[in-house]
């Protein structure tokens, strides 16, 4: 069984702590290149439609 005494328990929350935050702001981070990455392939739909319907011959 664990038997931590109440400063390990204090760091090992504080280590907890600090991956939370880490991971919360990774996670934020994620949000931003998704969204960029949604509007970069929209922008690249919208291109592919306007060639499409260019009539280039190409």
């Amino acid at each position: 069984m664990w038997a931590l005494n109440e400063e390990e328990l204090k760091a090992r929350i504080e280590e907890m702590e600090k991956l939370l935050e880490f991971m919360q702001a990774r996670y934020e981070e994620m949000k931003r290149d998704n969204e960029l990455l949604r509007r970069a392939i929209e922008e690249l739909r919208r291109e592919n439609e306007r060639l499409k319907g260019g009539g280039d011959g190409r």
